[in-house]
């Protein structure tokens, strides 16, 4: 099964408190069962809260944190990619806004970033990609708008005449969508790559048909 619904003490905004890439995850200690994602995962607070997914962003290459991360949390994610030998470079951006998983969206093929930040080449060196700013929809919270892997993407009903340069930018194809009966900002309630995803608990049937579409799960069981 390539999908989990699951709510934490009631709440559904499941995607502020995790987030993946198709060779690691971050997780809020909240999260204790994310093996859908098929990939190693650590636990961790972010600036003494659980809201891991507002505050990282990354792909396979490279983890980007905002600058408040301690050194004690930035050595234990270093810890954890060392142990489990992957190459991951991570990387603290200097930015004034900081919440940097509503800020960016990226692959292991292309980044987006808000034109609200200001770190293009740093971001360019740590995910070693191509770094594109624009808005998703016309919304700034790019990262909020468009969850996407290496397998497809999905968006915030807004980007519908978008989509075409989304996937030449992300060179996958995608949809537009929304989580947990109707939430159009998809990345509050989904963590996803291109093994599985998680998403909160009351995301409907027809939205979960939609996301496995976005992100290329259609055909599996």
């Amino acid at each position: 099964m390539h999908l989990g619904q699951i709510s934490v003490d009631g709440e559904d905004f499941i995607g502020l408190m995790g987030f993946s890439t198709d060779g690691y995850a971050i997780t809020s200690p909240k999260l204790d069962d994310v093996d859908v994602l098929g990939v190693p995962s650590v636990s961790s607070k972010l600036y003494g809260t659980n809201f891991v997914g507002l505050f990282c962003a990354g792909n396979s290459r490279g983890l980007l944190l905002p600058h408040f991360v301690c050194d004690a949390t930035i050595s234990l994610l270093k810890d954890f990619f060392s142990e489990k030998n992957l190459d991951v470079e991570v990387g603290v951006l200097s930015d004034k806004y900081t919440a940097v998983g509503n800020l960016i969206a990226c692959n292991d093929n292309a980044a987006l970033i808000s034109p609200l930040i200001d770190s293009v080449k740093r971001i360019e060196d740590v995910l070693g990609v191509e770094v594109h700013s624009f808005k998703v929809g016309d919304h700034l919270e790019v990262g909020s708008c468009c969850v996407v892997t290496n397998r497809g993407f999905l968006a915030h009903p807004d980007a519908a005449d978008e989509l075409h340069e989304l996937s030449d930018l992300f060179k996958v194809s995608g949809n537009v969508g929304s989580v947990n009966f109707g939430i159009p900002y998809i990345k509050s309630g989904i963590i996803a790559n291109s093994r599985g995803y998680l998403v909160g608990s009351k995301t409907t049937g027809i939205e979960i048909g939609r996301i496995d579409e976005a992100l290329g799960f259609l055909d599996e069981d």
